[in-house]
């Protein structure tokens, strides 16, 4: 069998004003939910090869690469962040007008389900609001909710995102203790499995850690970043953003 091609990596990454930076205003918000600096590695540039080739060794019955050397894997270590239960018969649509300030319309809403361009839509610009505590806090849920969705877990268009991980987001205090890390390493596990098939041309979820982890162990690879103090509670990947 012949070698497989490069991956098309789904990815839909949340800009503002058409760039990809995070507002300064929501920063202290992201922080508190510990969203900020897996946000920051998401921005980093995808090497595509890499990661493809890295599938190619990847099998899903041990959860392992295959190296000449030996075999390893991604761990928690790696994904660090501070599994997410919760009601999945809540009213959406209520929901959304309370930690949004908006109410999907009919059509807009599809079990609970909504899409990525409509939270874009009302929320395209941080000044376009009022500029109040409260309002700053919906923009924050809306761009980590379009995280969520873009980066994190990414359907198969990625073009949606399921309004059940908004609940986690009423507190970011108390959302920056809930297991996100086991969950997005679930995700990325079981994307990196499917990917192993020849006929899947494409790959979800934050493949960033699976760069990031090759970059840890193969010095070569990684590009030459300002050293980061080693902050505690942090992903291991954040010494290598800018």
């Amino acid at each position: 069998m012949g070698k497989k091609t490069e991956l098309y990596i789904r990815r839909a990454v949340s800009t503002y004003q058409g760039q990809e930076e995070i507002s300064e205003e929501i920063i202290p918000l992201l922080r508190q939910s510990d969203f900020y600096w897996i946000m920051k590695m998401g921005y980093l540039k995808i090497n595509v090869v890499l990661i493809s080739a890295l599938i190619e060794r990847w099998r899903s019955e041990t959860h392992t690469f295959h190296m000449r050397c030996e075999e390893c894997t991604i761990t928690l270590q790696d994904v660090l962040l501070g599994p997410l239960i919760g009601p999945t018969n809540l009213d959406w649509t209520d929901l959304c007008e309370e930690l949004l300030g908006v109410k999907p319309q009919e059509g807009e809403l599809q079990g609970s389900v909504v899409k990525l361009s409509w939270l874009a839509h009302h929320f395209p610009q941080l000044n376009n609001h009022d500029g109040s505590a409260q309002q700053l806090e919906r923009f924050t849920h809306a761009w980590i909710l379009r995280f969520i969705g873009g980066v994190l877990f990414v359907d198969k268009g990625s073009s949606k995102v399921s309004l059940r991980y908004l609940q986690f987001l009423r507190d970011f205090r108390i959302c920056s203790t809930y297991a996100w890390g086991p969950v997005m390493l679930a995700y990325l596990y079981r994307e990196m499995c499917s990917a192993t098939d020849y006929k899947v041309k494409s790959i979800k979820g934050m493949c960033i850690l699976i760069q990031i982890w090759a970059w840890k162990r193969c010095k070569t690879l990684a590009p030459k970043r300002r050293t980061h103090p080693v902050i505690e509670n942090k992903p291991l990947g954040h010494r290598l953003v800018v």
